[in-house]
């Protein structure tokens, strides 16, 4: 595997660490979720996904998780349904 793309599972597990962390720490109503860290990394990965050799498809499937990452009025229902799409796009990745 080459360096980008250890980087992009390292993002791509930070982040599902991170959405489980807020998860486990927020509260239905959104109070208690802390997105700070996950905008910061939501940057990283578009910023990686940029510079990364994955097929334009790839691309395309990473970019659109990237725009839905962060979203206003975070609740734990929408970090779940995130968390969810994250292990789809990590699946589709290690197919491809």
């Amino acid at each position: 595997m080459s360096d980008k793309a250890n980087s992009l599972q390292t993002i791509l597990i930070d982040i599902k660490t991170e959405l489980t962390n807020q998860i486990l720490s927020g509260s239905n109503d959104g109070k208690n979720i802390d997105t700070g860290k996950l905008a910061l990394q939501s940057k990283i990965l578009s910023d990686t996904v940029i510079e990364s050799n994955l097929s334009d498809k790839n691309k395309k499937m990473m970019q659109a998780f990237v725009l839905t990452l962060i979203q206003d009025n975070t609740t734990v229902r929408s970090l779940r349904y995130e968390k969810q799409d994250l292990e789809r796009v990590m699946s589709n990745l290690n197919d491809s």
